[in-house]
């Protein structure tokens, strides 16, 4: 809008400046009577009887401007320009040119002046905005804010009844006098409150601020995935799957700059979500390497596989794919977790496989100091 009235103006300027000129033109045309003494910034020339008269320091054109067709022109000669009015009086012609170049600097006068109001026009809108901006998004960053201490306050406060209620219901799975149906039943609370304090868990970690910049420090991580594996290791013999961790960079640096907890947390994610779809006596594999200045984690795993056009799909929250293999429910947020560290790590995260072939999670993460 700034250019457009900007644009405006210059063309109104230009438009009065050359009626201004065309009447000072046609004025001195009609009241010239000889070359001498022409008014500044004028130069005339009188063709009568065929002779030509110039005034002084008319320009060389003059001349042949005289005996040319009548009306207004515009003369260039040796950089100068010149406006130009033709006229017959009385048996003899007139012409009388208007040296340009105190115009023209007026019009670039005028388009510094326009250029400046523009950029300080252009700045207080910058700025507007980014007040505006700021202002618009305070409140949302204020909700924001609050649904996340929410979380946070009410996953601390479940987290302590939940374990409790968890430790009760294992001493009562333990006990031999129970008969068999009522065992089993206490087995699955067993199950559901491990699997419900996971979800609290992944909420807390999702609403704190574990993973922010200011919190890193070196991350081996060739021990972390060992010590992810290590506790995975009695839930896999029990249904006779094999976990292993294949370092592919023996003499190469396996260390990025991350929080440690939101790290693990993204491995542990993944190895379970390949163990829950792994079928017994497959394989689940945890293989790291370096390519320049990047550490990668891959969790492979040989079970039910996935639709590589669904991969998107299983990072949003509370989304799950099909195909579980050890009888567990799918609660959505293992993943959707693991895409939010690996994004606040910088780092990237792609997945590949097909239904029946198994699933290929990698973690691409830059390796430490850079």
């Amino acid at each position: 809008m700034l250019v457009v009235v900007g644009a405006v103006l210059y063309g109104a300027d230009v438009h009065i400046q050359r009626r201004q000129i065309d009447d000072q033109l046609s004025q001195v045309v009609s009241t010239v009577n000889d070359v001498e003494d022409p008014p500044p910034g004028m130069a005339i020339a009188i063709a009568e009887h065929g002779r030509i008269s110039l005034s002084a320091h008319a320009p060389a054109p003059a001349a042949t401007v005289v005996t040319g067709p009548a009306g207004y022109r515009d003369v260039h000669t040796s950089g100068m320009e010149y406006r130009a009015l033709v006229a017959d009086q009385s048996g003899r012609r007139v012409a009388v040119l208007l040296d340009l170049e105190p115009w023209q600097q007026g019009r670039q006068r005028l388009v510094v002046a326009l250029l400046a109001a523009e950029l300080a026009g252009l700045a207080a809108a910058a700025g507007a905005a980014v007040v505006l901006s700021r202002r618009a998004i305070r409140p949302l960053a204020a909700a924001l804010a609050l649904q996340r201490r929410f979380v946070a306050d009410a996953s601390h406060e479940l987290r302590a009844p939940l374990t409790v209620l968890h430790t009760r219901a294992q001493l009562l799975a333990r006990r031999t006098d129970l008969d068999e149906e009522l065992g089993r039943q206490l087995g699955g609370i067993v199950a559901d409150t491990r699997a419900l304090a996971e979800v609290v868990d992944d909420l807390l970690l999702m609403a704190s601020a574990e993973h922010e910049p200011g919190r890193r420090q070196p991350v081996d991580l060739l021990e972390l995935c060992r010590e992810v594996c290590e506790s995975f290791a009695v839930q896999a013999d029990s249904r006779s799957i094999t976990v292993e961790t294949i370092n592919e960079t023996p003499t190469g640096e396996l260390t990025v700059d991350g929080v440690r907890p939101a790290l693990r947390r993204a491995v542990f994610a993944l190895v379970d979500n390949a163990l829950n779809h792994e079928k017994p006596g497959g394989t689940v594999t945890v293989r790291l390497a370096r390519s320049g200045d990047e550490v990668s984690v891959t969790v492979a795993d040989t079970g039910t596989g996935l639709d590589p056009r669904d991969a998107e799909r299983l990072f949003r929250r509370f989304a799950h794919g099909d195909g579980h293999s050890a009888g567990t429910r799918a609660h959505g947020i293992g993943l959707a977790l693991v895409r939010e560290i690996v994004d606040a790590h910088h780092g990237s995260i792609t997945v590949a496989g097909a239904p029946g072939l198994g699933a290929i999670f990698t973690i691409h993460l830059p390796s430490a100091g850079h």
